[in-house]
């Protein structure tokens, strides 16, 4: 488990501890409602591209297959930096904020990548030029990844917390429609690339991305108070309830997954 709250000076109070029994929203009641729906999207939107990400990188920047897999081998270690710099940054500002916030930028960064194809192309393959505006996109990808994937970890977290135990494996077994979405979204991209190109396919990604982000940021307001900092003790020795850790998500492998992991 990784702590979200901790002890000693330098560090934001709060950001996850729960508060108390009557100072918890009215609508808590559908944050596991609402983290499923918006997984839902990001499977939908994530199985558009996640496949076609290598071909990508082949076919429209010149990459060899071993450099588009050097890109793979970079992508888990920015994912790991990233999600201890979310679980810090949630500890200041709440896992919710951070959740909307890190996916915004992914979604950002994914509509650069779209807009900067034309760009790359422009460019003749092996030229210095064409490895700089190829290094830009792969650096883009590369971030992006980290940012879509690395706030999984708190939204496992969110929904356990707001969960009852009985309920968590039920709630953890619809993730199987997000598989079905996320592979059947996947015959959906092919068609677009195939049709118009692959930053067709990013920016509908992004759109639909953007949607699920979008029914996430409720949820900034709906666990406000629970995650609203606390006074410390008077002994001076704060502590925050746990963060759920969980496996990021198997796009950085080159794969693909469910809901939030490989996004």
């Amino acid at each position: 488990e990784l702590a979200l709250g901790g002890e000693g000076g330098g560090e934001c109070e709060g950001g996850d501890k729960p508060a108390a029994e009557g100072e918890l929203s009215p609508h808590v009641w559908a944050v596991p409602y609402v983290l499923f729906a918006s997984s839902v999207c990001f499977a939908l939107g994530s199985g558009m591209t996640v496949k076609f990400f290598p071909l990508f990188f082949v076919n429209d920047c010149g990459l060899a297959p071993a450099q588009v897999q050097l890109i793979y081998v970079v992508v888990p270690l920015v994912m790991a930096a990233m999600s201890g710099l979310g679980t810090r940054a949630a500890r200041c500002f709440g896992r919710a904020q951070v959740m909307c916030g890190f996916k915004t930028a992914g979604i950002a960064l994914l509509v650069c990548m779209a807009l900067l194809d034309s760009w790359v192309k422009r460019s003749a393959v092996g030229s210095s030029e064409h490895t700089f505006r190829v290094a830009v996109v792969a650096a883009l990808y590369v971030v992006r990844t980290g940012l879509m994937n690395c706030t999984y970890p708190l939204e496992e977290s969110l929904l356990m917390d707001h969960v009852p135990k009985s309920a968590r494996a039920r709630w953890k077994s619809l993730d199987s429609i997000s598989v079905f979405g996320w592979c059947g979204s996947a015959a959906l991209g092919g068609y677009l690339a195939d049709r118009y190109s692959y930053s067709t396919t990013f920016l509908v990604t992004a759109a639909i991305q953007l949607a699920g982000t979008a029914l996430q940021i409720p949820l900034i307001f709906i666990t406000r108070k629970a995650e609203s900092p606390a006074p410390r003790a008077a002994e001076g020795g704060g502590t925050t309830a746990p963060l759920h850790a969980a496996p990021a998500g198997p796009e950085a492998a080159g794969g693909g997954g469910a809901g939030s992991a490989g996004q």
